[in-house]
């Protein structure tokens, strides 16, 4: 009896024993890969550090040190650009950019008037007729994740096809600071992806993006602030009904939440790397590509905020930075980020670079007999430090170098490469005549979300937008 006793005791133990070491297995597995398996292929880590301008991050010399994490790649071997151009002035059109490698005139997401003037029904998503990063990856056999902390890169709008595993913020700032890193953490355990397939992560970073959150204490470079929403301190600035003290100190106010925002999105850059390395995912090959969609107004030419039909430097031009361990590849200064899909595909860079484009569709006035090219757009074109801007059939250049602030816009209708950017315009205006119109549910679908969000602004008049 007592030795049947402890042949059940012993075999009891061995069951035990087997359970936890199932557990373990699995959980290494979860862990990340095994030690000296080797994978087919990169992993491709692609961020997006929404709403982020480039002459706010210390990266490309601005006085307060926004962005030590991005500076401390560059130190380990990362290549990075600081006048690269995004390819929009918001966040739908730019990502769409980002995903097909194609501007506006061909994947013609986005929304009529831009963010400032757009009306119930003028939204269109990212359309199914364009392969997309994730379907072009996982053709190659990748596992694909989505992170977002911007719920405008969402399944309504077209962002998720592809891809295998989604997590999107439905608010911001839903999954801002850490919690973009441990909902990463629980996404990868949930999802269990094979450790010898190579994995292509998606992630937008969205701290920057308004509503900012309070400057606490102790940050150092900048004063406690309280947090800060765009509304209703927007409308009363660009409608000059600030007295010019309330103006300044609202302006102050604006800066200092904007420049924390900037700081606590490279701090959730580094949580995110760091759970990515801790579960194995960085002990191989991988490259690394980070830029932003957009930038911000934070006063310049009387505007607040993003997503208007203007090219300011401020609201587009972003950091582009690029790392592999296959080795460098070398960024000219002035990048457009739409490059960023090709490196996310293929790690290089376009032959040739495609030309540096920044579009957003208008409202067309309707009264308008004759249309002449960017009437239901407008669009933007960087070539050696001189920016060109057509509206309605009109071009103006801009010299970056001698005019930074862009307080003196020149005629360019007869510059060189006017003649490309009326002929991209035309493309624009028959890409937005040609849009398919949604079904009354999806209109409805869209409309709710983004007006939730604070996008759709009805009825709000132009703003002043001066030089």
């Amino acid at each position: 009896m007592k030795k049947t006793r402890k042949r059940a005791v012993i075999v009891s133990l061995g069951l035990i024993l087997l359970v936890v070491l199932a557990f373990a297995a699995v959980e290494r597995l979860a862990l990340g890969p095994f030690a000296g398996e080797p994978r087919s292929a990169p992993v491709v880590i692609f961020v997006v550090m929404d709403t982020v301008r480039a002459d706010r991050t210390s990266l490309c010399g601005y006085r307060h040190p926004t962005t030590p994490h991005l500076e401390a790649l560059v130190e380990s071997g990362a290549t990075h650009a600081c006048n690269s151009h995004s390819p929009s002035t918001w966040t739908l059109p730019s990502h769409a950019s980002f995903f097909t490698g194609v501007g506006l005139d061909r994947h013609r997401a986005g929304g009529g008037g831009g963010t400032a003037r757009m009306k119930t029904g003028s939204v269109m998503p990212l359309g199914p007729d364009l392969p997309t990063l994730a379907d072009e990856m996982s053709a190659r056999g990748y596992q694909t994740l989505l992170l977002s902390g911007n719920p405008v890169v969402s399944e309504r709008l077209g962002f998720t096809r592809g891809f295998d595993q989604v997590a999107i913020g439905r608010r911001y700032p839903m999954m801002h600071d850490h919690r973009l890193a441990e909902r990463l953490e629980g996404q990868l355990r949930v999802a269990r992806f094979d450790p010898t397939r190579p994995l292509f992560a998606f992630i937008n970073i969205a701290d920057p993006h308004a509503p900012w959150t309070e400057v606490p204490e102790g940050v150092g470079f900048l004063p406690p602030r309280s947090g800060m929403s765009i509304q209703p301190g927007r409308k009363r600035y660009e409608a000059g009904e600030m007295s010019e003290k309330e103006a300044a100190e609202y302006l102050a106010h604006l800066s200092d939440v904007y420049d924390y925002a900037i700081l606590r999105a490279d701090r959730s850059l580094q949580m995110v790397l760091d759970v990515l390395e801790r579960r194995g995912w960085l002990d191989q090959s991988y490259r690394l590509i980070i830029t932003s969609d957009h930038g911000e107004y934070l006063g310049e030419h009387g505007m607040i905020e993003h997503g208007r039909p203007f090219f300011y430097e401020p609201v587009t031009r972003v950091p582009f930075l690029y790392f592999s361990t296959d080795g460098e590849v070398p960024l000219p200064d002035d990048v457009p980020s739409i490059v960023a899909h090709s490196l996310v595909r293929d790690g290089v860079l376009p032959t040739p670079l495609p030309p540096g484009f920044a579009s957003v569709f208008r409202n067309p006035d309707p009264a308008t007999a004759s249309r002449p090219p960017c009437s239901a757009a407008r669009s933007a074109l960087w070539r050696e430090g001189i920016k060109l801007v057509a509206d309605r059939g009109h071009v103006t250049r801009f010299d970056l170098a001698a005019d930074p602030k862009e307080s003196s816009p020149l005629p360019a209708d007869d510059h060189p490469a006017a003649g490309l950017l009326l002929a991209h315009c035309r493309a624009l205006d028959e890409a937005y005549a040609s849009r398919p119109t949604l079904d009354p549910e999806m209109d409805a679908s869209l409309t709710e979300q983004l007006r939730a969000l604070g996008y759709l602004q009805d009825d709000e008049p132009e703003p002043r937008a001066e030089p």
